[in-house]
């Protein structure tokens, strides 16, 4: 935690292993001195800031890696440029953050506790920085997007947040208490000890060992007085929101960046087909929303579009489509030069941090136009400044009633109607 007048401490991250994007994002966290005291915040401000809006940044990592210390955030330039306060934040991370030596399932919600933490924090700390805590954007990606949403629904943040921006936030809902039970006996198998005892290498080797035989993302809060079982039904949770604006970001192809290390020709079009069948409630419509004209999509493309339509957009739409307070919606359709990548899960961020050189040997950067980055770039950070210290303007509202979204690509930006409105997932 950086706090003026004191020296900064060492960058560290929480105990984690290499993370299942790495050969998309790169190895910048492995960069980190790793401790079990990591609960660190980065503040990060231009010269002479004073009263401006703060973004509180909540990094992903699919629940067992990330780091707001990590230099894939250190944005002397955004901060600059866009005359706001920059916090990133450092929250328990997989095992360590999930399970505890009583099996209670509030041992669940230590991620969340940390960053409930570092948001009273910044309340009381973030003008000595030069930000105003009355303009503190509570924003995450991907799991940090989650737990965004999480804290912008609970009704003990009140007060701590004015925003909430969600890039890439996935449908997941909190583990039911039975099944995150079975997921803590499954690590008390692997590890074959007791967790308080256990050392840290010990735990994630266990992790990952138990990892395999569990659901995707196991490590996850379970549901809880803190976490609601019905956080995942949108229109609903939505309706908790204390915040008094929302934006919601997501990408084309989300989820190439979880199918992309398959072969290809793996991929089958009965599959994509009895993937569709089970997951929307009008199939038929789905399937006709992940065909682009003028576009031959082979069934890896068709099963890249299909996941995400399920996991990423149809959760956006649902929450901008229900939600009490002014929220905009955006895809960014900007492609990587990557094999497979596509607009990939969490490839905004080169765009919205100083991707230039934090982001230059990130996989997912090859090749990657200099003309082209310096647009994108310049679109997403319009669009995120315009967000911190304005808001959502009228025009920009999503409406139930004509659904409209911004696309952002290498052209430029555009507003569409939204295609997918109408597409709903089974329950």
């Amino acid at each position: 935690m950086v706090i003026a007048g004191e020296p900064q401490t060492r960058p560290a991250a929480f105990p984690q292993r290499p993370g299942t994007l790495d050969g998309l994002l790169g190895t910048a966290l492995s960069e980190l001195e790793q401790r079990e005291d990591a609960f660190t915040l980065r503040v990060q401000a231009p010269a002479g800031a004073h009263g401006l809006p703060v973004l509180f940044f909540i990094p992903g990592g699919g629940f067992t890696t990330g780091s707001g210390e990590c230099r894939w955030y250190d944005s002397p330039d955004l901060v600059r440029t866009g005359g706001f306060v920059l916090v990133t934040v450092n929250y328990r991370l997989g095992v360590t953050g999930h399970f505890g030596s009583l099996g209670d399932p509030s041992e669940s919600t230590k991620p969340l506790r940390d960053l409930r933490a570092a948001l009273a924090w910044v309340r009381e700390n973030i003008s000595a920085f030069g930000g105003d805590p009355g303009k503190v954007t509570l924003a995450g990606d991907s799991a940090g997007a989650w737990y965004a949403y999480a804290l912008s629904t609970d009704p003990s943040v009140r007060g701590l947040a004015a925003q909430t921006l969600l890039i890439s936030m996935p449908r997941l809902a909190p583990l039911p208490v039975e099944v995150w039970l079975s997921h803590r006996a499954a690590v008390l198998e692997a590890l074959g000890s007791g967790l308080e005892t256990a050392p840290v290498p010990a735990l994630l080797d266990a992790q990952e060992a138990a990892r395999a035989g569990l659901r995707p993302f196991p490590f996850l809060a379970a549901e809880s007085g803190l976490v609601p079982g019905d956080l995942v039904r949108y229109a609903a949770s939505v309706r908790r929101i204390h915040t008094r604006a929302l934006l919601i970001l997501t990408t084309a192809e989300e989820s190439a960046a979880f199918l992309r290390n398959q072969p290809r020709d793996q991929f089958s079009d009965a599959g994509v087909d009895g993937f569709i069948e089970r997951t929307f409630q009008d199939p038929a419509l789905a399937a006709e929303m992940l065909v682009v004209p003028g576009e031959e999509a082979d069934a890896y493309l068709r099963m890249v579009r299909a996941a995400t339509l399920a996991q990423f957009r149809t959760p956006a739409l649902e929450i901008a489509a229900h939600s009490p307070v002014p929220a905009q919606v955006v895809r960014f359709d900007h492609r990587s030069k990557l094999d497979g990548a596509y607009a990939a899960h969490c490839f905004p961020l080169a765009f919205i941090f100083d991707g230039t050189d934090r982001w230059a040997d990130s996989p997912m950067m090859v090749n990657a136009s200099e003309v082209e980055t310096a647009r994108v770039t310049a679109s997403m950070r319009e669009l995120i400044c315009r967000f911190l210290h304005c808001g959502v303007a009228e025009s920009s509202r999503y409406d139930a009633g004509a659904p409209r979204s911004l696309f952002i690509d290498a052209d430029g930006v555009r507003w569409e109607p939204v295609r997918e409105a109408e597409v709903k997932v089974l329950r």
